[in-house]
């Protein structure tokens, strides 16, 4: 965390009686130095599935209303690739690792399944891996009708430094969110 330093000047402090009656007397109060240590803004990555469109949509937009507050610092995908740019497996990779050991917490958000029988695609299972990897807390949000996969390995669902938030009806995901973030503040986490 940024440190400031911040100087107090000397001052004549006036006599006075405190609430249950002793009393103070008047003195010199000496200059000091002292300091105050700012608050860094907590790294978010929003990993989402990219095959999907609405998908991708709703956490692009979830990013930039969550960018607005200026207790975060977002990092998402469309930052790191052009709109439509075909890299290798390599390039990929490791453009993803950079984006995870940058991150203070993982974000997911998980759709619920589609009515005309898509499958929900498994993009941001890599990042997921690589934030579990990397001992990272992570949030997965599901939206109304999400669940867990049932091929899901075990290693991510017995993670101890996930938190789980279902949305209930007419909750929304910045109200999940901040939720989640009170959790993990709590267990220390963050």
């Amino acid at each position: 965390m940024a440190k400031k330093v911040v100087k107090r000047k000397g001052h004549p402090r006036k006599a006075y009686t405190r609430k249950d009656g002793t009393k103070v007397r008047s003195t010199k109060v000496k200059p000091t130095k002292y300091k105050i240590e700012k608050k860094k803004a907590i790294k978010v990555l929003i990993a989402h599935d990219n095959r999907l469109g609405s998908s991708t949509t709703k956490a692009h937009k979830f990013a930039e209303r969550i960018g607005k507050n200026k207790e975060y610092d977002i990092i998402i995908d469309k930052n790191r690739w052009k709109l439509k740019e075909k890299t290798s497996h390599t390039e990929t990779n490791k453009r993803e690792k950079e984006m995870v050991s940058e991150a203070d917490v993982i974000i997911r958000i998980i759709p619920s399944p589609s009515k005309t029988g898509q499958e929900r695609h498994k993009g941001a299972q890599s990042e997921i891996r690589k934030a579990i990897k990397a001992s990272k807390p992570l949030i997965e949000i599901y939206e109304k009708g999400a669940r867990d996969g049932p091929g899901r390995p075990l290693a991510e669902k017995n993670y101890g430094k996930r938190e789980e938030v279902h949305l209930k009806p007419g909750e929304t995901l910045d109200k999940a969110f901040t939720e989640a973030i009170e959790k993990l503040k709590k267990k220390k986490l963050l």
